[in-house]
């Protein structure tokens, strides 16, 4: 039962990640066609990469396409600072991605053995500090680091995202001095933990 609950996103839903995956696409593409405008993705993802962590993307182009389509009245994702704040750290990490890879949830690919290796591609290590992350920077740069060992390899951006957004309203309920959710299932750190420790690895890729 547990595995379900944890491959069922907490706060994005399918049509937020038709949004992300277009998105991502046209970042790889010098003109591709976005929800009504076409843009220059690459030129878009070399701002994006020399933004300021974690909240300097919101002054660029290549955020605000994305904010403009997730927060309409189509796809209906809230507008709050919360939801911006998250929004600006997962582009800010996704733009440095080279490959949007679906075949396994975010912090299980960081536990896959590297190519001819038996050596996780994040080791234990790194990934406790990452679950521990205590600001927006530092989640950010920790996440940044995570997507460049993926590598070629890629991340599952959708996955990827719903943690992020997931962190940032557990930071920021952290700052109220609220108390986290009753539910472990709902909890990023047992979540993304599950899925780092799961024995029940895909085939390599």
């Amino acid at each position: 039962m547990s595995n379900n609950l944890i491959k069922k996103t907490i706060i994005l839903n399918e049509s937020h990640k038709k949004c992300i995956n277009e998105w991502f696409s046209m970042l790889q593409q010098r003109s591709y066609p976005f929800y009504g405008s076409t843009y220059n993705g690459r030129k878009l993802r070399a701002e994006l990469r020399r933004a300021t962590l974690p909240f300097g993307v919101m002054l660029h182009e290549g955020y605000c396409c994305l904010a403009n389509v997730l927060f309409n009245d189509t796809h209906r994702l809230t507008l709050t600072p919360v939801h911006q704040q998250a929004l600006a750290i997962f582009v800010s990490v996704a733009a440095f991605a080279s490959a949007n890879n679906e075949k396994a949830p975010f912090a299980a690919q960081l536990s896959e053995k590297a190519k001819g290796g038996q050596r996780n591609i994040m080791s234990p290590l790194r990934f406790e500090q990452l679950q521990t992350s205590e600001t927006p920077e530092e989640f950010c740069r920790r996440l940044i680091r995570a997507i460049k060992l993926r590598g070629e390899q890629g991340v599952n951006l959708f996955s990827l995202a719903d943690g992020i957004f997931l962190w940032v309203r557990e930071w920021h309920n952290r700052l109220q001095n609220l108390s986290p959710t009753i539910n472990p299932f709902e909890r990023l750190s047992v979540r993304w933990a599950m899925d780092y420790y799961s024995t029940n690895k895909l085939p390599k890729e």
